[in-house]
């Protein structure tokens, strides 16, 4: 059980080509789940403070209790995890915000290739999990109607022009896997939904699963910060879920990180300082097929360090929208929302999107080709191929606005915790 006691352990750091520190965490010797600090020293300006990460370990006995509670139904069953809300700023207060970030230093920009998952994945999966992938059976004219489709999108979203700025307020959305063959398609098989217990009952998420056998998510998806300090439990996650089925099954977290300065926020929730820790990552255990998360599907490519202004597409799985109001077909279908992304604060993003609670912690992956920014290509996000590389997660919004805020990945908030989880 975790410990409310945390133990900080102080650790050497050697840089790497990417000018990171190296990481290591602890477990308590006599097994049971320890969070621990991460204390790199200062590099290249970086605040170790800021840079500092908690753990938290979770037994085979968990997973395994984990996986047998959250059975579908209560999958299926579970309520969104709302969006944390912000008072909105004035409009002053938002200009001087804005203008600090762009004053601000971005760092040299880095990213990690998106994989495939093993060749026989698909045939695994769809032994153990026959009923699901029924759903999922196509004739060979829906197939091609399908590739066509997906190409349309691709070329469609590729032809949307750039702000400077990016524009509050304006996006596109659609449901992503409304055609029951985008469920286990590239790159909408790598988000699902992250299910877990609360004190007041069954919750969920959005996350994406990146290398390592890890996903991404929000922090506020895995810890309860201010009210309780403490870690949610029975975390479960179900990649490409659609309506109920879960063509790859779930996997139970075995290990989750986020950052320190994260767990000692308190007071009120606020975008500007609050959203640039909200993200947490955990490595997962194996499905009842006996896959890891990567064989089975893959992982998402992450980018860091780059600019303010993105075109990216945001996904999850939202129960409401954006002014609170139940959707159809709440929580059932993952969802997009398609914007420029705008500088709202320091290591903060905001886009256009109407979605509300339950994509807290989706992704929003970048569209653009990462090794030459400023143009399109095909290792940006593209449906039906291998692609996409996730630079923020849904952290809040305010109430009734038609936007959504994230972190701006950077080396000093995302990269330690792929550090130590080694993603």
């Amino acid at each position: 059980m975790f410990r409310k006691t945390m133990q900080v352990f102080l650790v050497l750091v050697v840089l790497c080509s990417f000018g990171n520190a190296s990481a290591a965490y602890a477990q308590d010797p006599n097994g049971d789940s320890v969070p621990t600090a991460y204390l790199p020293v200062v590099v290249s300006g970086v605040s170790a403070t800021e840079s500092a990460v908690t753990t938290i370990e979770i037994s085979a006995a968990e997973q395994e209790a984990a996986l047998a509670y959250m059975t579908r139904e209560r999958i299926a069953s579970a309520e969104a995890m709302e969006m944390q809300q912000a008072t909105v700023p004035t409009a002053a207060e938002a200009a001087a915000m804005a203008a600090e970030a762009k004053a601000a230093p971005l760092g040299a920009p880095q990213f990690a290739k998106p994989g495939r998952a093993a060749l026989n994945a698909d045939q695994v999966a769809a032994a153990a999990y026959a009923a699901d992938w029924a759903q999922s059976a196509l004739t060979a004219e829906q197939e091609a109607a399908l590739e066509a489709g997906l190409e349309a999108e691709a070329q469609a979203a590729a032809a949307a022009p750039d702000a400077v700025d990016g524009t509050s307020q304006i996006y596109t959305s659609y449901i992503a896997n409304w055609v029951s063959a985008m469920q286990t398609q590239y790159p909408h098989k790598w988000v699902g939904r992250l299910t877990f217990s609360t004190p007041s009952g069954t919750s969920y998420c959005s996350a994406t699963v990146l290398g390592g056998n890890n996903i991404v998510t929000a922090a506020h998806c895995l810890y309860d910060t201010p009210s309780r300090n403490a870690w949610y439990t029975n975390r479960v996650f179900t990649p490409a879920y659609r309506n109920g089925s879960a063509p790859y099954g779930s996997f139970a977290a075995s290990t989750c990180t986020i950052l320190t300065v994260y767990v000692n926020k308190s007071g009120a929730y606020n975008i500007a300082s609050w959203a640039p820790f909200d993200i947490g990552v955990c490595t997962m255990g194996r499905n009842s097929a006996n896959q890891t998360i990567n064989t089975a599907v893959g992982w998402a490519g992450s980018a860091w360090d780059y600019g303010y202004t993105r075109h990216v597409f945001n996904m999850g799985y939202p129960l409401r929208n954006n002014g609170g109001t139940l959707l159809s077909w709440a929580g059932a279908y993952l969802r997009l929302c398609s914007a420029e992304t705008f500088n709202y604060s320091t290591n903060v993003r905001g886009m256009g999107c109407n979605w509300g609670g339950g994509i807290s912690g989706g992704p929003w992956f970048d569209h653009r080709t990462l090794a030459s920014p400023t143009a399109y290509g095909t290792d940006g996000y593209w449906p039906g191929r291998v692609s996409g590389y996730v630079t923020s997660v849904n952290s809040g919004g305010f109430v009734g606005v038609p936007n959504i805020y994230g972190a701006r990945f950077t080396n000093t908030n995302f990269r330690p915790l792929c550090d130590v989880r080694g993603c």
